[in-house]
């Protein structure tokens, strides 16, 4: 049996960030991933011809300062979050937002300085009643009309990949608290160009790839963290896989790890010859199954120039997407690649797409950011603003500094 300072479970940014800041503090550190790649749900695809898309993690917004060290660590650059784009709401694709939606997102905003503690929101009494309320109730309770509330509810499904009954007020007001306007970038060559390069610092040798950790032990002695093929003894774990996924992994003694809410979907990249004239206004196609579409190709990336990406908050068969955009923009002609599908939902590594905190949550949330014993949670489903790269990168530093004392 081999042993360690620390094992981290899960080589996503979480991960990559805890076990950096480890190593760092001069922690003997291994960690064990499930896939063969590192980057968990930051994954860029690389289609044949060279273009490529992010399957998962994508914005960088200007307050996300984790994601914009490492860009500057590592000599990354980042790209303007521009171009064609389009919410679908009720099977018309929007490309200029029609009053419904000037006037949802008023309402919206009106949730903006509301709370008073963004680090600790299960002290803030008005946290506290927020959590207590669904995004449904606080459509009702504003007032919204019935085409708002169909554009609010398109919103919810492409923003937070849940229904409207799922999500809770408080998310939607700590959203409004934090947001950036129309600022967001990605980084040039793709999200895994981060990630890639968080690997190489920590050095291959640390990172053990297509092994899933099938069993935890964990006592005052610390942990024995068992695979198919080997097992490793440590003083702490760091456990940084979604909840779902952590779902797979007997731990013994068993610990009763509370849940927030996930969102379900993902994506699917379809490579076009061309990109939509974002010009030609809205269009409608009956039965439009996915919620938000956009292009996702860089200008000057290798091959021609379009990749479509249809953002749904349920798996979508490939026939469905490629039919809707083909009666919403039939001037791309068919696809030029073979689409790729990222139903994050459906992946045993991850099973959601990201978290989005849910009536009653808070209190969840805040138990996931303590420890169990030697077992110490990351991920961005610890983090008080979830779903994000940045959200990962924070938890993973959160942690270290916990294990640390820093």
């Amino acid at each position: 049996m081999e042993r360690r300072d620390a094992v981290v479970i899960g080589a996503g940014a979480a991960g990559l960030m805890a076990a950096l800041e480890l190593t760092a503090a001069g922690y003997d550190v291994e960690v064990i991933e499930a896939r063969e790649r590192v980057g968990g749900r930051a994954h860029t695809v690389r289609f044949p011809d060279g273009r490529f898309a992010n399957a998962g993690a994508e914005w960088v917004n200007p307050e996300h300062h984790e994601v914009l060290g490492l860009v500057d660590r590592y000599g990354l650059g980042l790209r303007s979050g521009g171009g064609f784009e389009a919410l679908v709401v009720e099977g018309w694709a929007l490309v200029d937002e029609p009053a419904d939606a000037e006037r949802a997102e008023g309402a919206l905003e009106g949730l903006a300085g509301r709370l008073t503690d963004h680090e600790r929101p299960w002290d803030d009494p008005v946290a506290r009643e927020m959590d207590r309320r669904s995004a449904d109730d606080w459509m009702h309770d504003a007032g919204l009309s019935e085409g708002q509330r169909a554009w609010t509810t398109a919103f919810i499904h492409a923003e937070y990949m849940v229904e409207p009954r799922e999500l809770s007020e408080l998310a939607l007001a700590l959203a409004a608290d934090l947001d950036s306007g129309d600022t967001a970038y990605r980084i040039a060559g793709g999200t895994a160009e981060l990630t890639d390069a968080m690997a190489r610092e920590l050095g291959e040798e640390r990172i053990r790839r297509g092994d899933p950790v099938r069993r935890i032990e964990h006592g005052q002695d610390g942990v024995v963290v068992r695979t198919d093929t080997r097992t490793v003894a440590a003083e702490r774990a760091v456990i940084a896989v979604p909840l779902p996924a952590l779902e797979r992994i007997t731990l013994d003694p068993a610990v009763p790890v509370p849940s927030v809410h996930q969102g379900r979907g993902g994506k699917l990249l379809v490579p076009y010859g061309q990109r939509p004239d974002a010009a030609s206004g809205d269009r409608h196609a009956e039965g439009t199954g996915f919620q938000h579409v956009y292009d996702n190709a860089p200008d000057d990336q290798p091959g021609t120039p379009g990749i479509l990406t249809a953002y749904t908050y349920r798996p979508l068969t490939e026939d469905e997407v490629v039919g809707a955009l083909g009666e919403l923009y039939p001037e791309l002609g068919a696809p030029d690649g073979t689409p790729v599908a990222a139903w994050w939902s459906e992946e045993p590594e991850s099973g959601c797409t990201y978290s989005a905190l849910g009536p009653g949550d808070l209190d969840a949330l805040r138990r996931l950011r303590e420890p169990f014993g030697p077992l110490y949670l990351a991920g961005e489903h610890t983090e008080i603003i979830c779903g994000y790269l940045e959200s990962a990168l924070r938890s993973g530093r959160r942690v270290a500094d916990r294990i640390t004392g820093a």
